[in-house]
């Protein structure tokens, strides 16, 4: 399908195209979702999956990839991400639950975070993963202690913080000096050699992440040439050492300009790394999953106000906040083309805050109540970063494969947010 459709206009990938005026996902028409499933509604392709870890796969046929669960970690894509071979980058306890709640393996798996609680580090350890990520030197007695209850030392890799800016958005840059995460190459030294007294632990490699949505190659290549530089600085720094994690961070185009070219960094890391004898590991999310998915909103009505006109939908800021929370610019299509002249319009939800609106200034066709929009590159934290702001129900999510789409979340119920509130009264005991 994708080989002989093209791509609808702002998509990443030919999962998402028109036939006739209206979008499709695969060959299931983009309507019947929203008749079927109701709206708001997040949509995926499985195709468009198989396509990003092909493409990642191809650049770096040796690595271990490893799906970044944060981008987006409904139960259902985890399963399909392992039967595609990929294995999980994961940053907190409770996406390490998610993996096993899948029923998953996770022996090609890596745990980072900056602070990690001491169950998710015992947890981490016992689930026996590829390596641990240290990013901080407080963690190391934490996992030498969990070591020594296993039975068995711990491989970790140390994430370094090269100083290296990744030219992105500064809430998600993490490779700067300036940035929480990972150990500044001044100081690497010094937790290298304490890895190296500690009988439960073992340095199997060194991680580094630069950020969110790179779209050049040369960042990966100044951060790799900076830590091979560091590791030549003494030879307890390459003893055991096996793997180099370059982290994910690789941008899609969200309808501007193109998506990192994967080959490329392939092509300005694998040289050194082979040289070194040193197996990469990535850790793609975004791109795996974020031009996979969409978002599928109705139209509630329009106000103009203030010299603005505003497109009134009933999707919002909950469920999808990464225009609130990073200015993010998703394209906004209507399902069914639209006759007549394009206007300018404010895409904005019902939430209470003046900071929910999915798309500023965008145009749109004349849409009328009942009209549906798809916000497109919605797959990757969309559905993760939802919440329940203003009492709402968070988006279902859908599959689909071929002609067959599936529900992988149902729509929350009221009764289920109200679940796990306690009424003090009733359970008061003097």
């Amino acid at each position: 399908m994708q080989a002989r459709r093209a791509p609808c206009a702002g998509s990443g990938t030919a999962a998402f195209h028109r036939r006739e005026g209206v979008l499709w996902c695969e060959d299931v028409p983009i309507p019947a979702l929203a008749r079927r499933f109701g709206t708001p509604l997040y949509v995926y392709s499985g195709a468009a999956l198989a396509e990003r870890v092909q493409a990642v796969r191809g650049a770096f046929p040796d690595a271990v990839v490893c799906y970044a669960v944060k981008a987006n970690s409904n139960l259902t894509l985890l399963r399909r991400m392992h039967a595609l071979g990929v294995g999980f980058d994961l940053v907190s306890g409770g996406e390490l639950r998610r993996v096993q709640a899948a029923g998953l393996p996770t022996s090609q798996a890596v745990f980072a975070g900056v602070g990690k609680e001491p169950w998710e580090i015992e947890a981490a350890v016992a689930a026996g993963l590829l390596f641990f990520n240290v990013e901080s030197e407080h963690e190391l007695p934490l996992l030498a202690a969990a070591g020594r209850a296993s039975g068995t030392p711990v491989r970790v890799a140390l994430r370094l913080n090269p100083d290296v800016d990744a030219g992105t958005h500064a809430y998600i840059s993490t490779g700067k000096k300036e940035n929480k995460f990972g150990i500044a190459l001044g100081r690497a030294g010094q937790v290298v050699d304490a890895i190296a007294r500690e009988p439960w632990l073992q340095l199997c490699g060194y991680h580094v992440h630069l950020g969110s949505q790179l779209r050049e190659a040369a960042p990966y290549a100044e951060a790799v040439a900076r830590v091979a530089a560091f590791v030549d600085g003494a030879k307890q720094r390459s003893a055991g050492v096996t793997h180099y994690d370059l982290g994910g961070g690789f941008g899609i185009a969200y309808g501007q300009g193109a998506a990192l070219d994967v080959g490329a960094v392939a092509a300005a890391v694998l040289p050194t790394l082979r040289a070194r004898g040193w197996r990469p590991v990535v850790e793609p999310g975004r791109f795996l999953v974020g031009d996979a998915g969409i978002l599928l909103t109705a139209v509630l009505g329009e106000k103009p106000q203030g010299g603005s006109d505003f497109l009134l939908v009933d999707a919002a800021m909950n469920d999808l906040m990464r225009p609130a929370l990073y200015q993010a610019e998703h394209p906004i299509v209507p399902v069914v083309d639209g006759n007549g002249p394009e206007r300018v319009v404010d895409v904005v939800g019902p939430v209470c805050e003046t900071g929910d609106f999915l798309g500023k200034r965008r145009s749109l066709p004349n849409c009328a109540r009942g009209d549906l929009l798809a916000v497109l590159a919605a797959g990757a934290y969309g559905a993760s970063m939802a919440s329940n702001y203003n009492t709402r129900r968070r988006p279902a999510e859908v599959l689909v494969d071929g002609n067959t789409a599936v529900l992988v979340r149902a729509r929350e119920t009221f009764e289920q947010l109200l679940a796990n509130e306690v009424d003090p009264d009733e359970t008061f005991v003097a």
